[in-house]
């Protein structure tokens, strides 16, 4: 259990939202439990789930079953506002991938930010976050579970996107079907990692809001608000196993910095453009993993361009990169990725967590980051 203290800090942050500019006691905050099934289809991205197994057959299908927490406001403060009142919470799914000796049932429990996209006189149209952790596999082990080369840890990330359409029936319920994108990975932490689980699933469920609803169709947006453009210095670490695709147990360490300037362009979004140098612990190491002195050949330098969505203090990252020199890829042949989380703890100080990967679907580390921000407010 003491993994999932890894999202303790993202639950907190979502809960503050509510207090943000709000005075508490005066201002409802309206509650509502939802009931999902999943059931959808899993990508066959490597040898075991394509049937390299113990059950001698494809992994093809996957179900869950998730509770859901959430809470919704008629936009009290300006945040919730500029997203047209979104709904945002928490929520644990257990997960079945129909091969319980290998995989096991996976728990998640995570975070939950949903953006309306459409409102018509009844139905509603979301787009929903989900980000965790997620606990409970049956992971690789070489002697009672040595074909499960997808987890290799007592743990993975739980990440998912979706859209999801509500549609009330009664005072008190709704019912609502989506399309999810779920995928499950270490982020690189333990190998073998082949590229985690990617799941395309529809669902189903109800919603049920514990007293009235709130009246989100009289929001009305806040207008321009204060906005900046800030230059981040983001110093960063992580460990690692190096073999991406390899039964490798050594593990090596990474640490960075990352300078990056944004503009903000809206309430909502602002855009980073920066570069991101990197001290690589075993980049050059001989296949035992014996260190071999460290210098320049540890090194690498991206150039990266950077969105980001605001969420009071709380801020998404989506990032993309190119690696200028490094010594794995070369210079100016790899595109990288970073995705992730940051979140304001004191005035110009921020931390964060993001997953660095290549080709949109391999991990390379995790980055736990702490920022600070020098910031030239516009006018």
């Amino acid at each position: 259990m003491k993994n999932y203290l890894l999202i303790i800090p993202m639950i907190i942050a979502i809960q503050s939202y509510s207090q943000t500019d709000t005075n508490i006691v005066k201002n409802r905050n309206y509650q509502s439990i939802i009931a999902n099934y999943q059931y959808g289809y899993i990508s066959p991205t490597c040898d075991f789930i394509k049937g390299d197994n113990l059950l001698g057959k494809p992994l093809k299908y996957y179900q869950s079953l998730s509770l859901k927490m959430v809470w919704q406001n008629p936009g009290y403060s300006d945040w919730q506002k500029v997203f047209h009142a979104p709904y945002y919470g928490i929520g644990i799914t257990i997960g079945d991938f129909y091969d319980p000796g290998e995989v096991g049932y996976p728990i998640s429990l995570y975070g939950i930010f949903s953006i309306p996209l459409k409102r018509w006189e009844k139905l509603e149209l979301y787009a929903e976050i989900q980000y965790g952790v997620t606990g409970n596999w049956k992971h690789y082990d070489p002697v009672s579970n040595p074909k499960n080369l997808v987890i290799a840890g007592d743990f993975t990330f739980h990440a998912q996107v979706g859209l999801n359409a509500f549609y009330p029936v009664t005072k008190n319920i709704d019912l609502n079907a989506g399309m999810n994108y779920i995928h499950f990975s270490n982020g690189g932490l333990k190998r073998p990692n082949l590229g985690g689980f990617n799941i395309l699933a529809p669902s189903v469920g109800i919603k049920y809001h514990f007293a009235d609803r709130p009246k989100v169709r009289s929001v009305t947006t806040p207008g321009r608000l204060d906005q900046s453009n800030d230059l981040y210095i983001i110093a960063c670490g992580g460990i690692f196993q190096s073999a991406k695709n390899e039964l490798d147990t050594t593990y090596f360490a990474m640490r960075g910095i990352s300078i990056i300037y944004f503009t903000q362009l809206s309430n909502a979004f602002r855009l980073g453009y920066g570069a991101d140098v990197n001290d690589w612990f075993g980049i050059n190491t001989d296949p035992p993993g014996t260190f071999i002195p460290q210098n320049f050949n540890n090194a690498s330098l991206g150039f990266i361009l950077q969105p980001e969505i605001i969420i009071d203090r709380l801020t998404l990252i989506f990032g993309i990169g190119i690696y200028a020199a490094n010594q794995e890829y070369g210079y100016f042949k790899q595109f990288y990725q970073r995705w992730g989380v940051r979140y304001d703890i004191y005035k110009n100080f921020s931390v964060g967590l993001n997953l660095r990967a290549i080709d949109f679907k391999t991990a390379e580390y995790m980055e736990f980051n702490l920022g600070y921000k020098i910031r030239w407010k516009k006018h």
